[in-house]
């Protein structure tokens, strides 16, 4: 019986939530008079990226590698990952139609062919493709990460063998070569020798730029069988101490200067001592995170991320006529604090109801019952 990391999924909800309160806390009316520490904290929440993209590797590959990698049957793996992405993904993308149909047709910006934007990134993103052009955020911004994710499935079945036969010191060398690639890549843009529109256009949303966070995920799996039999004590301190220091740069390191290098692969190592330390099965920091109430929700943590913008926008617009304000207007704090758990309930609602019947109407549909499910996607992101 393979194990079940319950602590990485109370991390996820909490990475969840990161992404949320950096995309719409920065918006609140109070958030300008929070401590400097705060407002960092809040600003780099997009740090849950590479989280979510290590913690992908790293459960893919528990799933896996007992198998033996000459096992995996590709067709099943895929409708697999598909099974467990879209269902969600799709109820995100249909929440948005109506967003989308008033920004871009009835609305269109100035600038903009919003008729164009409206088609193709649509297309694109139904088909989980718009990581890979300058039209990322077009519809629904969040489900930017799940075309990454895409990717990383594509490659994982021809990756996993290479990962598992190589020899450590040869791994090393090429995580850290491929490490060194995205963290210049990074600097460049802070000391502007790659410009904003370079940037954000074809690079920092691009699933090969993210594929590194994705293999050192993979290839920390490997050390789990021995940190497992680590002494709880010892787990306990460097699953904390791991995770205080990250939270620290995080609030320490103000973005764009330092926050972004973080975000973008500079804390890709670290985050990934945060996976493996937590995934111990015994330690007091596992037990705490892998409560119950946690790991419920972590199971969430997808549908979480993948809804956080239609949603916002419908309960902006909502809350708006309520206290009769100009949709321009700040953002009062009531609105942003109730949001979340607002948020949280719609989240497990479509769970059960949407998410899962639709899993095992699919699965039962193509009758393959023998597809592990196990293991919920780790996603959940963007900027």
């Amino acid at each position: 019986m393979q194990r079940k990391f319950t602590a990485l999924n109370g991390l996820r909800i909490l990475a969840a939530f990161s992404v949320v309160c950096f995309h719409y806390g920065t918006l609140a009316a109070s958030f300008p008079d929070l401590p400097r520490f705060a407002q960092n904290l809040i600003k780099n929440g997009t740090i849950a990226l590479p989280f979510f993209y290590v913690l992908s590797g790293f459960v893919l590959t528990h799933a896996y590698s007992n198998r033996g990698p000459a096992s995996i049957q590709k067709s099943g793996f895929y409708y697999a990952r598909i099974v467990r992405l879209f269902p969600a993904y799709v109820v995100g993308f249909v929440l948005f139609l109506p967003i989308a149909v008033e920004k871009y047709l009835r609305h269109p910006a100035a600038y903009s062919d919003g008729v164009h934007t409206y088609v193709l990134g649509g297309l694109l993103s139904l088909f989980a493709l718009q990581a890979w052009t300058p039209l990322s955020q077009v519809w629904n911004g969040p489900g930017w990460s799940l075309s990454v994710e895409a990717f990383f499935y594509v490659m994982f079945p021809f990756v996993l063998p290479k990962i598992l036969k190589t020899r450590p010191h040869r791994l090393i060398t090429v995580l850290c070569v491929l490490w060194l690639v995205v963290i210049s890549l990074t600097v460049a843009h802070e000391r502007n020798v790659i410009g904003e529109q370079l940037w954000h256009g074809y690079i920092m949303y691009q699933p090969v730029f993210w594929m590194p966070t994705f293999l050192l995920g993979m290839a920390t799996y490997r050390l789990a069988h021995r940190w497992s039999q680590v002494p709880s004590a010892i787990a306990t301190f460097v699953s904390l101490t791991s995770l205080t220091v990250l939270a620290l740069l995080c609030g320490l390191l103000s973005p764009p200067t330092g926050g972004d290098f973080i975000v973008n692969g500079g804390a890709a190592p670290l985050i990934a001592i945060v996976v493996l330390a937590f995934s111990h099965p015994r330690c007091l920091s596992t037990q705490l995170l892998g409560s119950r109430p946690l790991a419920v929700r972590g199971g969430a943590s997808y549908v979480v991320y993948i809804l956080q913008a239609p949603l916002w926008h419908m309960f902006r617009v909502a809350s708006d006529k309520l206290r009769h304000a100009d949709p321009q207007s700040t953002v009062k704090d009531w609105q942003f604090l109730l949001y979340l758990p607002l948020l949280l309930t719609v989240a497990l609602l479509a769970q059960r109801l949407v998410e899962r019947p639709a899993q095992r109407y699919l699965l039962k549909r193509i009758r393959l019952n023998t597809v592990s499910l196990s293991e919920r996607p780790a996603n959940a992101v963007t900027v």
